[in-house]
């Protein structure tokens, strides 16, 4: 008789109802990813090639290792003593890229591309966010990072 009037009682269902709440707030804890990882990348300057479109855009070419190629292209006013870098923050599948801009002597000859590369990438499905702050462009997408897979993605304003 005791245990039946206990789970009618007052008690019961503030006890029931932390419970919930800890159940609630586990499921809605974030996963652990680890530390924040970055890099800061410099580029290799790439001369224009004939028939190359000039529209801002990133590509990136996966290949063996975990080593994914990012191209820039559309680099209007850069020339070969100018500089283009990346900082990069990995966490967990979360990969944040601000570029650097430094455009060079007007004098020196023009560049249409920059080319980076990022080591040691497991293969999964990463979420990129690329920032331009200086051009006021910005793309997001999704890449799978499995040997063979190239994207391209514009940047847009």
């Amino acid at each position: 008789m005791l245990a039946v009037g206990f789970f009618g009682s007052a008690e019961f269902y503030i006890l029931l109802a932390v419970v919930a709440a800890a159940i609630v707030a586990a499921a809605a804890r974030p996963a652990f990813t680890g530390p924040v990882r970055e890099e800061l990348l410099a580029a290799e300057l790439l001369p224009a090639m004939p028939g190359e479109k000039d529209e801002p855009s990133i590509e990136c070419r996966c290949s063996d290792g975990g080593r994914v190629v990012f191209i820039r292209h559309g680099l209007d006013g850069m020339t070969d003593s100018g500089a283009v870098s990346l900082a990069v923050k990995i966490k967990g599948n979360d990969i944040s890229i601000e570029e650097r801009l430094s455009a060079g002597s007007m004098y020196d000859d023009p560049v249409a591309d920059a080319m980076f590369t990022l080591d040691n990438l497991a293969p999964a499905f990463y979420h990129i966010s690329y920032h331009s702050d200086k051009l006021s462009r910005f793309v997001a997408f999704t890449l799978h990072n499995r040997p063979g897979i190239t994207t391209v993605k514009s940047l847009n304003q």
